[in-house]
């Protein structure tokens, strides 16, 4: 393979295309010949046989050869405009109608189809008033107006060409993009360019030759043309982010700390002392974590498991190996209620061995653990801080305050990151910026992610899934409750007294925080289509919020007696503790919050959940909150409240997530349901997607083939000094930012 790239990817489009490359630029950024060839059709319309107008069949697609013999334009009663042709195959008369709400537009088409023009249109034919007719069909120039139907054989071959649809715009129409890539196209004949696939791996999977491909791809013959180029390029772009990422995993084999098991060390004693068997998978994912970080290359590798499934202890027992290692275990969780959760938690799981704050509770040895966030008592801090700095051995539990500066992290061995898609991937890689070194990564996260996601939008890190939940974890019902239906929603705070009766707790999770304000930050609430109408009337009916919640329960005669608490993200750290200690106490049983409690809350007793506005949530967020209760040894309920219309994609949203408590099953819903986020860089968005031509979802396969191929060859050519092509491919497809992600150590 060539290692220069042909002059035609870096020329301008404007001195191919002239003016049409202005408006390509400011309606798609389209700026070089080789984006304009990698601006793929939507899809293709399939015109169908051609025939002639006596032998047409009602209602299905069908192309025809016709002239156009009368047209004439006019305002309905509806306000819209209407272009009404006749049309003739020499034989007999078929009229083709067209309406738009613009008379701009109608005169547009009446100009682009003039009395006397011969076209090829296509469509299904119906009867209005006795007349064949069709309604909006589609059109083409004729290759060859000299002949008539019957006998023009180019036509006919002309009808069963695939024609291309691309994304179009005002101003912008999909068949002057079509011309564009035609011109471009044309110069490909004279100046080929050169394949960022190596020629072995192109072979050896069957594909096409790149410049084969765009010219199938933009003007296929046959549907088997178009379906081979796509096979092509779906192939191609899996290959060269699995490229650039396996470039990013070969600059991080560099040394870390090697981080052997000890006999008798902290890790095998709080193993020993736990007060639960450990489930087959979590004992398999340490074996996996044990091997890796006994090595001197960095462990990283994201942790997967579902709501519950024990991904906690599984990072303890990590961490602990750091410290057994003389080394520290850091733990980073994305808020302070959070914190001060798995802080408790930690504690607790390590027994007698803890000694937190660095304080020894119990005599003898043990594990000192600390806590960092932004609020906290600066005494607190400061010990902290110099535990840090002085590299003792210790499990240090925070928050984003371990990014700043004056933090100093001297010796990390395990680095353990809770819930990463809540930071970003450039906080990710701050806490493996050691003075000593780097440490080895721990990535974990209960939003379960389809395979064929991990590995793009992870794809830096290796991945592991804890399957199934421990043992004596209860089941939880989830039900939808019509906003509309008074009784039901009556019923709903019955139920929470009669939960709240028996000693259990209950969770009320709101969107907003106070009346007339957004969602609690970190929350977004969904702006699909079907969304936006219930936004629309969010409008006039104000979404839930924490404060008028608690005073709506508060007069409930249901409710009487029983203590509301409340917790959102704008009460100061004491506030929030004090909250959430009195609802696992019991002293406020029924507790009004927003999604704060989203993740690694874990309260045994909490028994029941009401989502007010669910449809709001995106199916991963309903998911994370409803794994906040049924932890214990009692089973759940989840209430969630919508006036979603039936058949709307919010409605089938909620009937997903009532029918399963699976959350692959959902993540694999979600992802059918939304646009896959960018898959480098922080952002995790549906509307950043930056994916051309693969489907996350459907083409796993693909993806992995490219993944080991790419391995393989960043293995035998770590620098890509053979393949500068596809270098060059890596750069033009990863942006700059994504790129100063990758080349991030």
């Amino acid at each position: 393979m060539s290692n220069k790239s042909n002059s035609l990817a870096g020329a301008s489009l404007k001195n191919i295309l002239g003016r049409a490359a202005g408006k390509l630029e400011k309606k798609f950024g389209i700026k070089t010949p080789l984006e304009l060839l990698y601006f793929f059709p939507r899809r293709y319309h399939e015109l169908g046989e051609l025939t002639a107008f006596s032998g047409l069949i009602l209602g299905e697609e069908q192309s025809v050869i016709a002239q156009i013999a009368d047209s004439s334009r006019r305002r309905t009663r509806g306000g819209k405009w209407m272009l009404s042709l006749q049309l003739s195959d020499g034989e007999t008369l078929m009229d083709a109608v067209f309406w738009a709400k613009s008379q701009h537009l109608i005169n547009w088409m009446s100009s682009q189809l003039q009395v006397g023009q011969t076209k090829l249109f296509s469509g299904r034919p119906s009867l209005y008033r006795g007349r064949l007719q069709l309604s909006h069909p589609s059109y083409q120039e004729v290759e060859d107006e000299n002949l008539d139907a019957a006998s023009n054989q180019a036509a006919k071959v002309q009808a069963q060409r695939p024609e291309p649809i691309y994304p179009a715009k005002a101003g912008l129409p999909t068949w002057t993009t079509q011309k564009a890539i035609a011109v471009v196209l044309e110069l490909l004949k004279s100046q080929p360019l050169d394949d960022p696939l190596p020629a072995d791996i192109r072979v050896e999977q069957g594909l096409l030759e790149l410049n084969t491909a765009l010219e199938q791809i933009h003007r296929p013959q046959t549907r088997g043309h178009y379906e081979a180029a796509r096979n092509r390029f779906r192939y191609e772009e899996a290959f060269v982010l699995q490229a650039a990422l396996a470039e990013r995993r070969q600059e991080l084999a560099e040394d870390a700390p090697i981080l052997e098991e000890v006999s008798e060390g902290f890790t095998e004693k709080v193993a020993s002392t736990l007060p639960f068997a450990l489930t087959d998978s979590q004992q398999q994912a340490l074996a996996d974590i044990g091997q890796r970080i006994a090595s001197a290359r960095p462990m990283n590798v994201l942790l997967q498991g579902d709501v519950g499934s024990g991904k906690t202890v599984v990072s303890l027992l990590a961490m602990l190996r750091a410290v057994d290692g003389g080394r520290q275990g850091v733990f980073m969780a994305p808020t302070e209620v959070l914190v001060q959760q798995h802080f408790s938690t930690l504690t607790n799981l390590l027994g007698q061995y803890a000694q937190p704050g660095g304080f020894t509770l119990r005599g003898g040895e043990g594990v000192p653990i600390y806590r960092l966030t932004s609020s906290m008592p600066t005494a607190e801090k400061r010990r902290t801080l110099d535990a840090l700095k002085t590299g003792q051995p210790a499990l240090i539990v925070g928050t984003h305050a371990l990014l700043s500066k004056r933090v100093i992290l001297t010796s990390p061995g395990v680095v353990v990151i809770d819930e990463q898609h809540k930071f970003g991937v450039r906080q990710r890689d701050r806490l493996r910026q050691a003075e000593s070194g780097t440490p080895h990564l721990l990535v974990m996260t209960a939003t379960p992610i389809p395979r064929s996601v991990a590995m793009t939008s992870f794809g830096d890190l290796d991945f592991m899934t804890l399957q199934g939940m421990p043992p004596g974890r209860a089941k939880v019902a989830t039900f939808r409750v019509n906003t509309a239906n008074r009784s039901w929603t009556a019923r709903t705070w019955q139920r929470a007294a009669e939960e709240i009766k028996a000693g259990h707790r209950v969770f009320v999770v709101c969107p907003a925080i106070k009346p007339g304000t957004q969602s609690e930050e970190g929350t977004t609430l969904l702006e699909d289509e079907d969304a936006a109408e219930n936004i629309a009337a969010a409008e006039k009916e104000p979404l839930a919020n924490v404060y008028d919640t608690v005073k709506q329960l508060q007069a409930l005669p249901v409710l009487a007696g029983i203590e509301i608490g409340m917790l959102h993200g704008q009460m100061d750290a004491e506030e929030k503790d004090r909250a959430m200690a009195d609802f696992t106490s019991g002293k406020t049983p029924l507790l009004v919050s927003t999604t704060v409690i989203e993740v690694g809350v874990d309260v045994p007793q909490a028994t029941m959940m009401v989502i007010l506005d669910a449809d709001r949530f995106g199916l991963a967020q309903l998911h994370q909150l409803r794994g906040r209760i049924g932890r214990g040894k009692f089973g759940g309920v989840c209430l969630v409240w919508s006036g979603a219309q039936p058949d709307t994609l919010a409605s089938n949203r909620l009937d997903a997530f009532t029918k399963t408590t699976d959350g692959f099953e959902l993540a694999a819903i979600d992802l059918q349901l939304r646009e896959s986020g960018n898959i480098l860089g922080d952002s995790q968005s549906g509307r950043a997607s930056s994916l051309k031509i693969l489907d996350l979802l459907a083409d796993e396969k693909v993806i992995s083939q490219a993944r080991k191929d790419a391995k393989r060859l960043v293995e035998a050519d770590p620098q890509l000094q053979q393949h500068q092509v596809l270098q060059q491919a890596i750069s033009r497809r990863v942006s700059e930012e994504e790129q100063e992600f990758l080349e991030r150590g």
